[in-house]
């Protein structure tokens, strides 16, 4: 039975060629930096500044990275805004080195980026990663949620939280890019041979 297109009139395969690469890039940015919040058992809030700044930076280039790319259709304002307030909330935490401003600024941020995902992930049903975008985004929207709440318990308590979320989403992410790589690989032309049997052999 055959694969629904997708809805920016790609094929699936199409669509599992042009995702992988972005939420694989993710999925590495994810995993390293909740790597870092496990194994650093005592983080300063200068390391909490400049671990979940630069994580919040590169997370929302790569979320923008992956939202740009052509199989999801139009563009989506809300997944815009979304990654520029990931790379806001990243230099505001770098630039201040404070519990507050990483607890705020990255709970917005991680919110509405979240929220941006879990609409584009409903809205696209017959893409092939709309079940993955769903995941991450309900991730993204509950590490956001709980930041302010935990923001009095301090840096370990946020990269805690923060961490956390990013490896739930970097498991999830990981998964399907590997699983869209190994699909793209299958589907390519020249890796599935000639459909009419072995070359002949002059």
């Amino acid at each position: 039975m055959a694969a629904a297109p997708t809805a920016s009139g790609l094929g699936p395969d199409t669509a599992a060629a042009a995702a992988w690469k972005p939420f694989l890039a993710r999925a590495v940015v994810g995993a390293v930096f909740g790597l870092v919040t496990i194994f650093w058992r005592e983080p300063s809030t200068l390391v909490m500044a400049i671990a979940g700044g630069l994580y919040l930076l590169l997370g929302g280039a790569v979320y923008l990275w992956t939202h740009r790319q052509a199989h999801w259709g139009s563009t989506s304002l809300l997944t815009d805004i979304g990654g520029g307030l990931l790379l806001g909330a990243g230099i505001a935490s770098i630039a201040f080195v404070d519990d507050r401003t990483f607890a705020f600024a990255g709970a917005v941020a991680l919110v509405v980026a979240g929220l941006a995902e879990l609409i584009r992930g409903l809205g696209l049903r017959s893409h092939l990663a709309a079940r993955d975008l769903v995941i991450v985004g309900i991730v993204s929207i509950a590490t956001g949620a709980l930041l302010p709440f935990v923001e009095r318990l301090g840096a370990h308590a946020l990269l805690g939280v923060t961490g956390g979320g990013a490896l739930l989403s970097a498991v999830v992410l990981a998964i399907a890019a590997l699983s869209y790589r190994h699909d793209s690989a299958l589907s390519a032309p020249g890796t599935s041979g000639a459909h009419g049997g072995a070359d002949p052999v002059n």
